[in-house]
């Protein structure tokens, strides 16, 4: 009977159910490296703060970096555009010189701490990684705990401007120079829709310093990780600007607006492809699942 019972049993049948709740995809956004070039991320923010679109995580490299840890940790925009039009920036630049480079950047790390309010990577209101990179052992190195303020002093140490961040073994410096927009670290975060802010911008000026011969050699060493997947990419900088003057910072802002409002209706049509809340003439659009905060949308814990 044991025979007979083993072969006309029912056997057992897995069923998947379909969720009632299915889970929202997940915006991320790269920040790339550029110095004070950077103004562009804000221009950009600006445009996706207008349409409702906010991430549910960011990563940066270089300048990418801070911009990224500031969204992380809470500012809107709006404080990014003052700290950076109205605090004195020139004056982190002034040349120390020592045996690993000619500016120390300890004021900018201290501002950087001061910024997010003393906030570790993993207390971010959003996730965050930033990139930087071992000189010793020449490999990418990823932040996602630890002091935001030394996490972002490594990222943007251009070699041979800034001092390195000697951290045990290792010696880092700016992620630039393995990874200028770090959109596979945003996509390895979880990210369903990565958007990408490159600040790249040629240049085929003469050098006119030992700085402009350091920057240039850079850029020609890093061009070849210069192809960038993303979902949705912009590359505000159409020209050459000197990234190392932060007078240049009111016209990258402008830039990046442009560039984002320029380009935005490929986004609202990925928004839609995906069932991405976004707000559109003033309303939310028939994608909004209910997340309402004073007419704003609210998806996981962006910062307001």
């Amino acid at each position: 009977m044991s025979f007979l019972w083993n072969i006309i049993k029912p056997r057992e049948l897995t069923v998947k159910v379909p969720s009632l709740h299915p889970r929202k995809p997940k915006v991320g956004i790269a920040f790339g490296g550029g110095g004070f070039k950077g103004g562009a991320h804000v221009g950009v923010l600006k445009v996706l703060d207008e349409y409702g679109i906010k991430p549910d995580m960011v990563a940066g490299t270089s300048i990418g970096s801070a911009v990224a840890a500031l969204l992380a940790s809470g500012y809107s925009w709006q404080m990014m555009e003052t700290l950076l039009c109205q605090f004195d920036l020139d004056a982190m630049m002034k040349v120390r010189p020592s045996r690993s480079g000619l500016i120390p950047a300890n004021e900018y790390a201290e501002l950087i701490h001061t910024c997010v309010k003393g906030k570790k990577i993993e207390e971010m209101d959003i996730p965050l990684k930033i990139v930087a990179v071992d000189l010793v052992s020449w490999k990418k190195v990823i932040f996602d705990k630890g002091e935001t303020a030394l996490a972002v002093r490594a990222s943007s140490a251009i070699p041979g401007v800034f001092t390195p961040v000697k951290m045990g073994d290792m010696l880092l410096a700016d992620g630039f120079l393995l990874d200028v927009c770090p959109t596979q670290v945003v996509r390895e975060m979880g990210a369903d829709i990565v958007l990408a802010i490159s600040l790249f911008s040629p240049n085929h000026s003469v050098p006119q310093n030992m700085v402009g011969i350091i920057y240039r050699a850079i850029d020609i060493a890093t061009a070849a990780n210069r192809h960038i997947e993303a979902d949705w990419l912009v590359e505000p900088i159409p020209h050459y600007l000197d990234g190392l003057s932060a007078k240049v910072i009111p016209q990258c802002i402008e830039l990046g607006e442009q560039s984002a409002r320029a380009n935005i209706q490929s986004l609202l049509t990925l928004c839609e492809e995906h069932g991405i809340p976004y707000k559109k003439k003033g309303r939310l659009t028939a994608h909004d699942h209910s997340d309402r905060t004073n007419g704003d949308i609210s998806r996981g814990s962006a910062p307001q």
